[in-house]
C-alpha cells in the first residue's frame, strides 16, 4: 500500500514538473507585455534578489509567439542565465546587457506588428522604368548561366570531396589557373606552328620572283605576240625586260625586283659593250611606257636590233 502511494505521488510530481517547464505561448501583445515585466524585474533584482525567481519561472521552457499566421520560437536560456547571475551577485553590467537584450526583442516584435507598406505604386514605377529600350537586355539568369553555375558547383563538390572543404577554394584557384595556363600554351603552340609553316612556304616559294625567273626568250615571244596585235607599247615594254632577263642570266648583277630601269643601267660599266644598247632600250621604255610618245612598228624593229646587240638572238 505504501509503494502504491509513493508511485502515485511520484507521478503527480512529474506531471507538475512537466507543466512548470512547458513552453509558454503568447500572442504578440502578450509577448511585448511579458518583455515589459522582465524589464521591470531586472531593474528590481539589485534591491530585491528574490524577484529573479519570478522571472526565471516565467522564462523556463522557452516561449512561442503567434502572430499574423506565423509562430516563432524564442530561446530564453540566455536570459535565465543572466537572471541567475543577478540573483547570486547583482551586477550593473549584467543587468544592462539583459535590459538591452529585452529591449531588442521588444523592438523586433513592434517592427513585426507594423503594417507592410503598399508597394504597388513603386512596383508600377519600376515596371515603367524597366520597359524602356535601354533595359531590354536586362533579364535573369539564362539557361547557360544556370549550366555554368551547376558545373562550377559540381567541380567545387569534387574538390571538397577529394581535398576537404577548407582546401577547396585554394585548390579551385590552382585548378582554374592550370586550365588557363594549358590554354595559353596550346594557343602559343598553334601560333608557333603556323609561323613555322608560313616561313617554310616563303622559303620554298619566294613572294617576289626575279626578272630572270622568266627566260629572255619567253619575254621576247610575249613581245612578238603583242606586236602582232599592234600593241606596240606592250611589245616594247616586254622586249626591254627580255634584255634585262638576258643580262641577269649572264650574271651582270644580283637579281633584285625592286630596281628601276635607271638603276639597271647604272650597274653596267661605261666601258661595257652592252652599255649603248641598254641605254637606248632604257630611253625607249621611258618615253613610250612611262611617257606619252606613241610607238610604232619602226620603234619596235629598232628595239629588236638593240636586243640582238645585247646577245638576244633568236635561232
Amino acid at each position: 500500500m505504501c509503494l502504491c502511494l509513493v508511485s502515485v505521488a511520484s507521478a503527480d510530481q512529474a506531471a507538475q514538473t512537466v507543466l512548470v517547464y512547458a513552453s509558454r505561448s503568447y500572442s504578440l501583445s502578450e509577448y511585448t507585455a511579458a518583455l515589459d515585466r522582465l524589464s521591470a524585474l531586472a531593474n528590481q533584482v539589485h534591491d530585491h534578489p528574490n524577484v529573479a525567481d519570478a522571472a526565471i519561472d516565467e522564462l523556463r521552457g522557452g516561449w512561442k509567439v503567434q502572430g499574423q499566421g506565423q509562430t516563432f520560437s524564442i530561446s530564453t536560456g540566455w536570459m535565465i542565465d543572466q537572471f541567475e547571475k543577478l540573483q547570486k551577485a547583482p551586477d550593473k553590467e549584467v543587468r544592462d546587457r539583459l535590459l538591452q537584450r529585452i529591449s531588442a526583442l521588444k523592438a523586433d516584435a513592434e517592427a513585426f506588428q507594423q503594417a507592410v507598406p503598399d508597394a504597388s505604386s513603386s512596383r508600377a514605377a519600376l515596371d515603367q522604368i524597366l520597359a524602356r529600350s535601354e533595359f531590354h537586355q536586362v533579364h535573369g539568369p539564362t539557361w547557360l548561366d544556370r549550366l555554368k553555375f551547376k558545373v562550377a558547383e559540381w567541380i567545387f563538390w569534387l574538390l571538397t570531396r577529394f581535398f576537404g572543404s577548407s582546401s577547396a577554394p585554394v585548390v579551385g584557384r590552382i585548378f582554374v589557373w592550370t586550365l588557363v595556363s594549358i590554354a595559353v600554351l596550346v594557343l602559343a603552340f598553334f601560333i608557333y606552328r603556323t609561323m613555322k609553316q608560313n616561313a617554310r612556304l616563303e622559303t620554298i616559294m619566294p613572294e617576289v620572283l626575279p626578272v630572270s625567273a622568266k627566260q629572255w626568250s619567253v619575254w621576247m615571244a610575249e613581245a612578238q605576240a603583242a606586236a602582232a596585235k599592234g600593241l606596240w607599247r606592250d611589245a616594247i615594254h616586254l622586249a626591254y625586260w627580255a634584255g634585262i632577263s638576258s643580262l641577269e642570266e649572264r650574271g651582270s648583277w644580283r637579281p633584285d625586283q625592286a630596281r628601276t630601269p635607271r638603276e639597271y643601267l647604272r650597274l653596267i660599266p661605261a666601258t661595257s659593250e652592252h652599255r649603248p644598247a641598254l641605254s637606248t632600250l632604257t630611253h625607249q621604255l621611258e618615253v613610250t611606257w612611262y611617257g606619252h610618245q606613241q610607238p610604232g612598228p619602226e620603234t619596235f624593229a629598232e628595239t629588236i636590233t638593240h636586243l640582238e646587240n645585247l646577245g638576244c638572238r633568236q635561232v
